[in-house]
């Protein structure tokens, strides 16, 4: 019941790539004052004029804005200066974040193709396809990325630690659930009694642990 979205009025996080589509905005102050909003090509460039195309797709923001500051020298002598007079800084941030299409099948209740945000996570993809049916695994969900698994993600990471996924998705991802391995139907004595997948090293101090321990009244 947990009503997953992403959130897209926040600060671009540190490991969100750049790829086309996104639009930013560049400023320039200091000696020299300018504004530019671009948005990044579908070949993952951006254009300004008198200066030849900058390639930006699959950067950070920080790495994005140091490649940005070194093109655009050419035009602003000041933001290679460090003179107080003639200096220039520059800013770069996200003014709107791509839309990405991924596959989502598998064990999962609606299996399709999604168009979500580029800021969407695992958890957000998973929400938006009705997350694993009956037999979809929690445990052992592939993201696929150019045919290959880019991450493996362990759902219970964040129901049990709180640990959030923070694998960001691409354009023409695929999200992959298998069908679980192991469960264990815990009837009555712990704290949370309920259905529990288990992975094939795991033991009953893991399910223990996945129920919150014993409850106040169990036969210990």
């Amino acid at each position: 019941n947990i009503s997953e979205v992403p959130q897209l009025f926040i600060a671009t996080p540190s490991d969100y790539r750049l790829g086309p589509g996104d639009e930013l905005i560049i400023n320039l102050y200091g000696a020299s004052e300018n504004s530019y909003s671009v948005q990044i090509s579908r070949n993952g460039t951006v254009k300004f004029d008198r200066l030849a195309p900058v390639y930006l797709s699959g950067l950070s923001i920080a790495s994005a804005k140091a490649r940005l500051k070194n093109r655009l020298s050419k035009l602003y002598a000041g933001l290679a200066s460090d003179d107080q007079l003639s200096k220039v800084d520059i800013d770069v941030s996200l003014n709107k974040a791509r839309s990405v299409v991924v596959n989502i099948t598998g064990q999962v209740t609606a299996p399709g193709t999604y168009t979500i945000s580029g800021f969407s996570s695992v958890l957000n993809a998973l929400f938006a396809a009705g997350g694993p049916n009956e037999v979809g695994s929690f445990r052992n969900i592939k993201v696929l990325r150019n045919g290959k698994v880019y991450k493996t993600v362990d759902l219970y990471d964040y129901f049990v630690k709180g640990i959030s996924p923070s694998v960001y998705l691409r354009d023409q991802d695929v999200i992959l659930v298998d069908a679980y391995n192991k469960q264990v139907d815990v009837i009555s004595g712990l704290k949370t009694n309920a259905l529990y997948e288990l992975k094939e090293n795991e033991t009953v101090e893991d399910v223990l642990n996945f129920a919150g321990g014993f409850s106040s009244n169990a036969f210990k």
